[in-house]
């Protein structure tokens, strides 16, 4: 078993990110040799339905409950390339207590270095109405808990 591919917590103090590993696959790449700047998306999304999973949140659950989970803003900041072959190694965390909305702040590293700083928020959406909602019951419990949400 290549241990590079569990996911794991990593600790700090009471404040906890939950990690994902991520291979960097040939067709993450692009022309330039680097990781495509798109390629991240769906790393990134990896990394938060792992995270919740990880707390007993699992979108496929949410989902036939009738709460749907859109992405409603992405920011990006690229600091260093990645590059094929490198195991990457995604940080998550929740920036806050969720109410309508929950964003996810992620941290990419390559070894030590910071390669890339992302935050993405969701919308908590009723799938009958398609109107926003609040964070469904527990779910803030559930992040706290396990020391998800902090800045």
């Amino acid at each position: 078993m290549d241990h590079n591919f569990s996911s794991f917590w990593k600790k700090t103090g009471d404040k906890r990110r939950f990690c994902i590993n991520h291979r960097v696959r040939y067709s993450d790449t692009d022309r330039m040799d680097m990781v495509y700047h798109g390629a991240y998306v769906p790393m990134l999304e990896a990394a938060r339905v792992d995270t919740l999973r990880e707390i007993g949140w699992v979108y496929s659950e949410m989902e036939s409950n009738g709460i749907l989970l859109p992405v409603i803003d992405l920011s990006v900041k690229y600091k260093v390339p990645a590059r094929y072959d490198q195991v990457l190694r995604i940080e998550t965390h929740i920036v806050r207590p969720p109410t309508a909305k929950l964003e996810f702040c992620f941290h990419v590293y390559h070894e030590q270095n910071l390669l890339v700083e992302a935050n993405v928020v969701l919308a908590f959406v009723n799938a009958n109405t398609g109107l926003p909602q609040r964070a469904p019951s527990g779910l803030e419990n559930a992040l706290a808990e396990n020391g998800l949400i902090h800045s």
